[in-house]
């Protein structure tokens, strides 16, 4: 599993002619990136005096971003597995368009999961930014702009693999999920590198 592996080995892998590692799996590791940021940004808050009044709600907030970035590692390979599944399911003779179809929703699936979790941490961002230590403000900044990235690319990967699916309403589902996360994702974003940038000048 890449999760057990050095950087150097996840990169070459991901830099060499191989089926995957991919952007599906790079969108989660970049999503995990901006998750250890935050519990970082969160462990320096927790027991500093100046940030006794709001220390249980950054522990709160602690506790979910360690879940969320527990699922976003296990995305890294998740991603990796499923697109290994649907390239094996293509070669050699021709599949039926059902089986097929569930070999590219299999696909579909982590880079979606990291659509919705992206989602979830630019919001649990936003009340860091708030409260968390103003000396890691510009890592909370750089989290967000983490978590926008990942959810853009993890996008693509979702609608490359929509192309392949005839479920009408399996599609209309996704775009319908994936339309509300990306009309929010920016304005979050731009809120909390505006909190951060007050921060900064003040």
């Amino acid at each position: 599993m890449y999760i057990d592996k050095t950087l150097k080995e996840y990169f070459d892998d991901l830099a060499a002619k191989k089926a995957a590692p991919g952007g599906g799996s790079a969108s989660a590791a970049v999503a995990a990136t901006g998750t250890s940021l935050m519990s970082m940004v969160a462990n320096f808050t927790i027991g500093k005096p100046e940030y006794k009044d709001v220390e249980t709600k950054v522990i709160g907030l602690l506790s979910e971003i360690r879940k969320l970035d527990s699922r976003l590692r296990s995305l890294i390979d998740e991603d990796v597995s499923a697109y290994e599944k649907l390239a094996e399911a293509l070669k050699g003779a021709p599949k039926d368009e059902a089986a097929l179809e569930a070999f590219y929703k299999g696909a579909l699936k982590p880079p979606f999961a990291v659509c919705e979790i992206t989602g979830i941490c630019m919001k649990l961002c936003r009340a860091l930014a708030e409260c968390g230590n103003k000396k890691l403000v510009t890592d909370t900044a750089i989290a967000a702009i983490l978590f926008e990235a990942a959810f853009f690319s993890a996008k693509f990967n979702v609608y490359i693999n929509l192309k392949y699916i005839r479920d009408t309403d399996y599609i209309a589902g996704i775009h319908r999920d994936v339309t509300a996360l990306e009309e929010s994702m920016p304005k979050l974003k731009e809120e909390i590198l505006d909190m951060c940038e007050d921060a900064i000048s003040s």
